[in-house]
Formats: C-alpha cells, structure tokens, sequence
C-alpha cells in the first residue's frame, strides 16, 4: 500500500504546527536556563540600544538642523564678503575681499529682475536698557522694509521699519518676543523707549513674533532698527549683508542674476574671479550631510561590532544547549522527527533570545534617546524607521548566528546521539 502524499494545505497546516511546536519548546529551553538566557538577553540589548541611540540623535540633529535651515527662508539668498562653510587656506583667500556696501545693494535693487525681495541686513551685538533694567548680548539689527519677507518674520503688534524710516534715519525699532517678555511683560510696549549701546535712543514701533531658536540661539533676542540709523550708531564703514528672496523653482536662476548684478557693479572682467559670495542654504547642507556620514559611519562600525559580540553570545548559547540536549535531538530522530524540525526548534530559540533582548535594546535606546532631548542640547527625537530596523536586525541577528548551531543539532546521526552521555 502506497503512502498517502500530503497536499498543499496539508503542508501548510503541518509547517504551522511545527513552527508553533518549535516556538513552545525553545521557550520552555530558554525558561529552564534562565540565567544564561538573561546574560545573553542583555548582551544583545545593550548593543542594540548603543545603535539606537546613535541613530535617533543623529535623526534629531537632522530634523532639527532642516527646521532651523528653514527657518532662514527656504529661498532665500545672501550676498556677504565671505562664503559660508570657509576655513583654512579659503579664509586667507577671503579675507581681503572688499565689503558688501549699500552701493552693492543699491545695484541689486536697480538692477536685478527676479528678486521677490531685497533687504540689506548688518548686525551687532550691544546692551539694550530701560530704565533700570538691562539686557545684554541683543543682536542688534540694521535693515529695510523687506526683511520680513527675507527672514519669514511675521508682526506681533505695530508696524515694522519702512523704507522711509531708513532714508530718513528715523529712532524707530521693532524689538523681539526676548525683549517683548524682558521689558513689557503685561505692558503695551508701543511708544516706549530704550536705550541702545552707550548712547543712542528709538522708539518701539513694532515686536515680532516668537520664532524659536537656530543652532543653538534664540532668534527672539533682537532689536531691528532703520538701516542708515545703525550705521550712525556702530559705524558706517561696517560691512553689509543682502539676503535675496527667490522665488520658487527659480533659486538657482535668482542666483545667477545676482552674481551677473554684482560683477557689473564691481566692474569685474571676465578673467577676474568674484570678490563676493552668494551663499545658500544647501552649501551649509552639504557641510552637515558630511558630519553626518562621519556618524553614520561611526553607527554602523559600532552597529557591526556590536551584532558580531551578540551574534558570538547567541552562537555559545546554543551550542551549549545542543551538546546538553544531544541525546534528546537522538531520541526525538528515532521517533520519526524530521531534520526540519530540529532546525526549526534552535532557529526559534536564537531568533527567541535575539529579539527579546533586540525589544528590550530599543525601548532602552528610545527612553536613553528622550532623556538626552530632555536634559541636553542635543537633540534626538524616535524614528520609527529606526525602531523597525532594530527589531528586525535583532530577528535577523539571531537567524544568522543561530543557523550554524541549529544545522549541527539537525544533522546530528541518531545513533550517535543516543549513545552520547
């Protein structure tokens, strides 16, 4: 009598049954040796939370980094003396240039056609006073009418610097939420006034809205005044700042223009090289994608180190636990258990340990990553694509590592197995 073959669902059903006999004895194994699956557990677990760790305060930075990028304005442009980013050899070659001059943004705004925008910008830092009270460290700025659409600046109250403010050097100034809350905590600001630097006086027109804080300083502590009156006040020959707001999809042909502007109001011939740089916001991106593949590269070297130690963990603890169960591997061949579900039964026990301890290591790096948002300046913030990676690489781990001892409890000849002590 020929035996009866087994379909497709018959298989189906066969596997599921192995599989959810292989998971109930792996961990029965893993109950009644505790103490060594506890050990192994933990060794995954702090490797898995050291990469999580990493990994999550390098997506914070990153999500933190865009946010405060953006908070420049996304198309926005600045004309300066020196190029974003510069150091060494570049400093020296840059250091000479001639300043950025009202002339300059004079010509850019005669001159160039796709600026949605223009504002010049020049800064200081200077003690602000009222009254008895001081605030010092204000960044001071000197600028026009467009800087709030160059700097996504919104009003809180009031009106901001006008054109006519500037050429007419006017004391008006727009002060920050900083200086709102330090001066006017529950006072109408408007008409009041203070002190800037040793001597000169405006008059609060206008405050704007809280924006937040970039790299790592509040952008709320500042003090706008008209152009030409900062200058009378920390110096005409200071060097300016144009910021140029593109518009959308056109960055790189604004950009283009600008230089054009700028080489013809400096009277550059063809073979001299710019004496100015327009920089943007993607040349400061370049330079933080590459820190950011330094740590990269640092999380996935000590991601590596780490699944070798834990998969080596992972390896003893099954070896172990076939030489101990060699004789029952025997017994189980000689009643008629297949190969596969030998396999099977040790390939769940390490994928079991692997992922209990790869759980464990990412609610650890999660919590660490939290605290260290909470209590540091670094940011991190949980990425759920790290969090699947995690669990997924302990499962995989396990899979690999485990395989080599589970393959050599599945081959094991009975005879031989039931004869071992």
């Amino acid at each position: 009598m020929k035996p009866r073959r087994i379909g497709g669902l018959g298989r189906v059903v066969r596997f599921a049954a192995e599989v959810g006999d292989a998971v109930v004895q792996a961990a029965r194994s893993l109950l009644a040796h505790r103490l060594r699956a506890a050990l192994t557990i933990a060794g995954v677990s702090v490797g898995i939370m050291a990469v999580i760790v990493i990994f999550m305060v390098e997506a914070g930075m990153t999500n933190s980094f865009a946010s405060q990028l953006n908070s420049l304005g996304p198309n926005t442009l600045y004309v300066h003396k020196w190029a974003w980013g510069v150091g060494g050899n570049d400093w020296w070659k840059l250091r000479n240039r001639p300043v950025v001059s009202q002339l300059d943004y004079r010509a850019v705004v005669a001159n160039a056609t796709l600026p949605l925008a223009v504002a010049p910008l020049a800064n200081a830092e200077a003690v602000v006073a009222r009254g008895e009270k001081e605030v010092a460290h204000v960044d001071v700025r000197g600028t026009a009418e467009a800087f709030l659409d160059a700097g996504g600046w919104q009003l809180r109250r009031g009106r901001f610097i006008s054109d006519l403010d500037h050429e007419l050097g006017s004391d008006a100034c727009v002060i920050g939420a900083d200086l709102e809350d330090a001066f006017f905590k529950g006072q109408e600001p408007l008409g009041q006034r203070l002190k800037v630097g040793p001597t000169a006086r405006c008059t609060v027109v206008g405050s704007l809205v809280r924006k937040g804080n970039a790299f790592g300083r509040s952008q709320d502590g500042l003090l706008v005044l008209p152009l030409s009156s900062f200058l009378r006040t920390f110096g005409a020959r200071r060097g300016l700042t144009i910021a140029v707001v593109a518009p959308a999809g056109k960055v790189m042909e604004t950009e283009d223009e600008i230089v054009a502007v700028m080489r013809a109001a400096r009277r550059l011939g063809p073979d001299q090289a710019d004496n100015f740089s327009v920089n943007r916001q993607d040349k400061i991106l370049q330079g933080f994608n590459q820190t950011m593949m330094v740590t990269n590269l640092v999380g996935i070297l000590v991601g590596v180190i780490t699944a070798i130690v834990a998969g080596i963990g992972i390896m003893n603890i099954l070896l172990v636990s076939v030489k101990e169960r060699t004789r029952e591997i025997g017994i189980r061949r000689a009643l008629g258990a297949r190969r596969a579900s030998i396999l099977m039964q040790f390939l769940c026990e390490a994928v079991m340990v692997a992922l209990v301890g790869g759980a464990l290591g990412v609610a650890l790096g999660a919590g660490a990553a939290a605290l260290i948002d909470l209590v540091s300046p670094m940011p991190a913030s949980i990425d759920p694509k790290v969090v699947l990676g995690g669990v997924l690489g302990s499962c995989l781990l396990g899979a690999v590592f485990g395989l080599w001892p589970a393959l050599s409890a599945a081959f094991l000849p009975p005879i031989d197995a039931l004869r071992h002590e």
